[in-house]
């Protein structure tokens, strides 16, 4: 089997002196393929379909400047709070 991809340009010279890249290669498919066959039935269509869509909002909000770590953080702080004003119950 062959299998033709774009590498960018920049990255088109790096692999030339790995005389086993083929391999290599090869060997990482066979494990991404294995790796797939898992999470497929770990986890539900549903799931992956929740996961597919969280990961491309998450890239539109990126690209208009949403700060996932600050998000976090405000999180964290909120979190933080309600468990401080529980403990004092």
């Amino acid at each position: 089997m062959s299998i033709t991809f774009d590498i960018s340009t920049d990255l088109q010279a790096r692999p030339e002196g790995i005389s086993d890249l083929n391999l290599r290669v090869a060997l990482y498919l066979h494990d991404e393929a294995q790796l797939e066959a898992v999470r497929r039935q770990r986890h539900s269509i549903q799931a992956r379909e929740i996961a597919a869509t969280a990961v491309r909002k998450a890239k539109l909000e990126k690209g208009t400047g949403f700060d996932a770590d600050k998000s976090f953080a405000e999180l964290r702080r909120v979190q933080q709070s309600i468990a401080e004003r529980l403990i004092r119950i």
